[in-house]
Formats: structure tokens, sequence, C-alpha cells
């Protein structure tokens, strides 16, 4: 029998027990204004799923029911939830994305074995400490209110690839230890971010790209960076300054960061 795939995106969402009637879906996106019934993952059907997201803005969203979703493997969960660490059953779990959560722990993190991705954005939050040595292997962290502390970095010992955007009150990332996989770093629009240090002890970086942040490329470029490093990007956003970096980079032997 075929799998099912649906996507419901509604400002308002009454009889979702309808949801019972289907059987053997495969993935499920609901974009929830005003949810009636905050039990929803309790319905059967839905445990077939190996691909599920949603938002729910105003209704606390019950998670216990996580327990029975021995198939999902990739999960976007955002807006108002309750019992946020039953994420911590879903072992088959490869991408987590959390949308507006603020302030709620991340330990259950550490139960997900089989974790590679994760995506946190909006929401508030000062740190992601509570997540210990993992296998995630692509890390994004985007726009999280009073964010300012990375200077756990280097407990994801399997990361291939680093984004960091829109965090205004991060001052300082720095690698105080090896990093062997790390390929790739993007920060954009740090604009408090002053200091990008331990660059040596990422043997494998290929691609770094630096965007609007308060980083002096002058001192940047005078420590010692990854020989794998081929493709720098350094942008202030003042045309000026911008050439005059990109002509210095290319003389240096660096490219362009390419897709």
């Amino acid at each position: 029998m075929s799998k099912c795939c649906i996507s419901i995106v509604s400002l308002q969402a009454h009889n979702t027990e309808t949801l019972a009637t289907l059987e053997h879906m495969h993935s499920l996106n609901l974009g929830i204004h005003e949810l009636e019934n905050s039990d929803i993952l309790g319905i059967d059907s839905l445990r077939s799923l190996r691909d599920l997201a949603f938002i729910s803005d105003r209704k606390l969203l019950n998670l216990q029911y996580f327990k029975e979703f021995s198939h999902l493997e990739q999960l976007h969960v955002g807006g108002k939830v309750k019992n946020l660490d039953a994420i911590g059953y879903l072992e088959g779990l490869n991408y987590l994305s959390l949308h507006s959560i603020s302030k709620l722990p991340l330990h259950f993190i550490n139960r997900l074995k089989k974790l590679k991705h994760l995506r946190i954005l909006l929401g508030g939050r000062e740190h992601i400490q509570e997540i210990e040595e993992n296998h995630i292997d692509d890390l994004e962290i985007f726009r999280i209110r009073g964010f300012h502390d990375l200077s756990h970095i280097t407990k994801f010992r399997a990361l291939t690839s680093l984004t960091i955007e829109d965090q205004a009150q991060l001052r300082e990332i720095g690698f105080d230890r090896g990093m062997e996989a790390l390929e790739e770093i993007t920060i954009s629009n740090c604009k408090g971010l002053a200091r990008l240090s331990g660059m040596e002890r990422l043997p494998s970086l290929r691609k770094l790209r630096v965007f609007k942040t308060a980083i002096d490329f002058d001192s940047f470029i005078r420590q010692k960076l990854p020989s794998a490093l081929s493709e720098l990007e350094f942008i202030t956003s003042k045309s000026k300054v911008d050439q005059e970096i990109q002509d210095s980079l290319f003389k240096l032997g660096f490219q362009r960061w390419s897709i």
C-alpha cells in the first residue's frame, strides 16, 4: 500500500480526529494557529510517521506520546509545547529542528544517539551547554534571543558543518581542542563577535565564511589557519573595505566560497 504524505497549514484546526482514519502515513506537516486538541499526537495512525513537522502557536501541544513513535527519523517542532523531553524517546531520530522554543532544557538530546543534524532557531536561551559529547555532524544556530556562549563547541566531536547566524550577543568563538572532522563554518550577522580563535585546531576545514561581524580582518588573517582551508570569504558590508579584503585573500591563494 502506498505511503501517505500530508501537509496541513491552517489558522485554526478543528476535527483533527479525522487523521485517525488515514493509514500508513509517512510524512505529516502541521502549521496550526489554534489547536483544538492538544493531544493530537495520541492518534494511533500517526505512529507510522517517519517525518513530522508542526508548529502550534497558542495551545500547548503535548509531546508525551513520542514514546510510541518508533519510526520517526525527522522532526521539526515549534511553538508552544509541553513534555519536550519526550523527544529523547525517539531513538531513530537523525534530524531535529527546534523552532521558537525558549529556555526549556535540552538534556534529552543526549539520548538521541543517531542524531546527525540539529537546528535551533528563534526562541531564547543563553547557551546549549546541556548537550554533551555527541555524533551530530551538522549544527545550525539561528537568531536565538540572549545566546552568548558557545564555549563548549568542541563537545561536538563529529561536526562537519557549523552555521551561526544573527547572534548579536555572541562575543567569541574559540576552538580549544582539535575538531578533526569540521570542514565548513559559516558565521553571519553576529555583529558583536570580535574573536574567532583556535583555527589551527581544525585540520579538515576547507570552507569558511565570515559575514558582518566585529572581527578585525588584519588580526584574524595573521593567526595560523588550517592548511586545508581553500575557500575563505570575509565580508564587512562596506564595499571598499570588502574589495581590499578580497584582493588580499586572492593574493594569499584563497578562493571565494563555492556552493
